[in-house]
């Protein structure tokens, strides 16, 4: 079993926006006020009085001391408990200069469990039988095909590649500045958005070893559209995000999103423009707390008609399983991940893009899950601890 050893690294305070003091002061207000009215009604509604939950105060006293200590403005928590989302809590601010709190309807890019979500989408693909698991892929694509090399081509299946063991390059994405066209797909696999100019290619023999690859998630946005005749994000919507009741989940920044989303804040504390991204399957996902918890709720315990035909249970729970190879490096079923963080073996996602950080924790054994959403660059020095929490109460 591989695993991954997290190593926090010793950062010394620097200097906040304004001091301790008031940040500090504006957070407990906003606590007081707004933040918790969502999810004191469900915990209410689960007969747990938040404030008896250990848990729940746990994190509220480490959400305020991270998101300070770290230069990330806000932290949205949901934590799920035998498959049902048991709470909801937002701690911190949206916007700093607005100070608009966080809410659970607060957007967040979600970086790449991007991929575990556009897994759902290629999986309806294979349901509708437009695509086989086994099948090459190339042979399905007429836009932009594999390029020759030395190694099989033939052997790049769907199965391999959500699963990151086809052998393809490009590990991860930056995205592009706001108000800069969009570069095409064609464009983006031939390395057009990446600096170093990087392709998309195989590296090593498909079936042979486990390789993250976000390039390989973008040939999967490229067959979809293919075998659709529609935009990827236009797909998902329509298909996995409405039926599903994911009304706050979108791959594209509409107006309506930009009103209500987080602002992104880089390492230093600073407010950065969102990336876009032409990889939207890979890396591009905006949504809401709320909304990432319902996706969870279904990964944990698939239920038929919540599903409403999007997928079937026995395809979600193919989705869970992993897929040989596997390596020290990594193991994935199709697009969700095995992580192994504390010596704890879960299944999910986390995301790291400019500004944003989040992570997905399910423990299907005894269906418990933690989703954790950050607008900071240093998030996962806010959502680590939060983690180790939640996994306390776990084992």
């Amino acid at each position: 079993m591989f695993s991954i050893v997290y190593k926090p690294e010793n950062w010394r305070m620097r200097n906040n926006i304004c001091s301790k003091t008031c940040f500090f002061s504006a957070f407990i207000i906003v606590f007081s006020g707004i933040i918790f009215s969502c999810s004191t009604a469900s915990l209410l509604q689960n007969k747990i009085p938040y404030k008896t939950d250990s848990l729940y105060v746990e994190i509220e006293k480490l959400g305020h001391e991270l998101t300070l200590k770290n230069k990330v403005p806000g932290v949205a928590v949901a934590v799920i408990r035998d498959g049902k989302v048991a709470w909801l809590q937002s701690i911190g601010y949206a916007d700093l200069a607005s100070k608009k709190p966080v809410t659970s309807e607060t957007i967040f890019n979600i970086g790449s469990i991007s991929k575990l979500i556009s897994a759902w989408g290629f999986m309806q693909l294979s349901e509708k039988d437009l695509v086989k698991l086994d099948d090459p892929i190339d042979q399905y694509l007429t836009r932009w095909h594999l390029p020759e090399s030395e190694f099989d081509r033939s052997k790049v299946t769907l199965r391999r590649i959500l699963s990151h063991t086809a052998g393809l390059s490009v590990h991860g994405y930056g995205g592009s500045d706001q108000g800069i066209p969009l570069l095409s797909l064609e464009e983006s696999l031939n390395g057009k958005t990446k600096r170093n100019g990087e392709t998309v290619h195989l590296i090593s023999e498909p079936g042979i070893k486990w390789d993250y690859s976000g390039g390989g998630y973008t040939l999967a946005q490229l067959l979809l559209e293919e075998k659709t005749n529609q935009s990827f994000a236009t797909y998902m919507k329509n298909n996995i995000f409405m039926p599903l009741g994911m009304k706050h989940t979108n791959y594209e920044w509409t107006v309506e999103m930009m009103a209500t989303s987080a602002t992104a804040y880089d390492e230093n504390g600073n407010p950065i423009k969102n990336r876009i991204f032409t990889e939207k399957a890979a890396a591009g996902l905006q949504t809401t707390v709320k909304d990432l918890a319902h996706f969870a709720e279904l990964s944990i315990k698939p239920n038929y008609h919540q599903l409403n035909k999007v997928l079937k249970p026995s395809t979600i729970k193919l989705m869970e399983t992993p897929v040989l190879p596997s390596s020290n490096e990594g193991e994935s079923g199709l697009g969700y991940r095995f992580m192994n963080y504390e010596g704890f073996r879960t299944i999910g996602h986390t995301g790291e893009n400019a500004g944003w950080s989040a992570a997905m924790f399910l423990d299907l054994p005894t269906k418990n899950g933690i989703i954790i959403l950050c607008n900071g660059s240093n998030g996962d020095r806010v959502w680590f601890p939060i983690y180790q929490s939640w996994l306390k109460t776990i084992k």
